[in-house]
């Protein structure tokens, strides 16, 4: 047998009993090139499927995450009339996209034209293609997953439940004053309750007054952050200290009668950069 012989492979096909036989003959090379493209093909794919799950995860907890944002973001905005701030960001995510095409040389990979080194050459681009494609996907969901941060941060700092349960007695805006019988300018709400009614912190913020004042009582102030300050009047109890951290629906004192009162009642105001605003706007609950 020659040495020719050697480096090929021969397939007989025989079409059927009485037709002649087809003979074909394949160089060892050949074979050994597409089992080896098969195998790394193979692996390649895996590697594609492993990443594209991966990511399909990620991208399905980002949307929820996104959704719970754009819920946010509409409940805050019907509350004010001013517009949520945006966080900067240096990316912008949107519009149409197409697949990046990596070119193939001619006669596709695992061609007889092609040599082992031309194979692997284009194996390593796709690679380099993915690795490519990984960090940028990464980039966008560090973007996104900030802006969902800030988003969640000015939602919890945002006043949105009764601070006390009971009933309406005076709303915002001018009444005339119990005490003078002139018309005056009411800058919140007088919640009447029972004494000692529990009252709550309705958004996460930082204490910065704890402590009594001639005309309302035993008082608290709460900054929130974000433009947001509120005050609580007349209790009986502060259960808070100045410098102090709280969260929504942290106890922070007790219903009283204390300063110029009538009886027992919550005087609750919410200010935002520096002006009164009507807190029923910002009641969700």
């Amino acid at each position: 047998m020659s040495k020719k012989a050697h480096q090929e492979f021969h397939i007989v096909i025989f079409p059927s009993a009485t037709s002649r036989p087809r003979r074909f003959s394949i160089k060892r090379r050949t074979v050994r090139v597409l089992l080896f493209t098969t195998v790394v093909a193979v692996i390649l794919e895996a590697f594609f499927l492993v990443q594209y799950v991966t990511r399909s995860g990620e991208i399905w907890e980002l949307e929820t995450l996104r959704s719970e944002a754009v819920q946010h973001r509409q409940q805050a905005t019907s509350l004010s009339s001013d517009p949520p701030k945006v966080p900067p960001s240096p990316l912008g995510l949107g519009g149409k996209e197409e697949t990046r095409v990596v070119p193939h040389a001619a006669g596709g990979m695992g061609g007889e034209g092609q040599s082992l080194s031309e194979v692997v050459a284009q194996l390593q681009q796709k690679l380099t293609w993915l690795k490519e494609e990984a960090v940028l996907q990464e980039r966008y969901l560090r973007e996104l997953t900030g802006i969902v941060g800030e988003r969640r941060a000015q939602w919890a700092s945002t006043p949105s439940i009764w601070p006390v349960r009971g009933w309406v007695s005076s709303g915002f805006g001018r009444r005339v004053s119990p005490f003078t019988g002139e018309d005056m300018m009411h800058g919140g709400l007088d919640i009447s309750a029972p004494m000692s009614t529990p009252v709550k912190a309705p958004a996460a913020g930082i204490v910065i007054a704890s402590g009594p004042e001639k005309s309302l009582g035993n008082v608290i102030v709460v900054s929130h952050g974000y433009g947001f300050k509120t005050l609580y009047a007349h209790m009986s109890k502060l259960r808070v200290r100045t410098g102090q951290n709280v969260k929504r629906g942290d106890l922070i004192g007790e219903v009283g009668n204390t300063g110029l009162s009538t009886g027992p009642h919550l005087h609750y105001e919410i200010e935002l950069n520096g002006a009164a605003v009507d807190p029923l706007k910002y009641i969700i609950d």
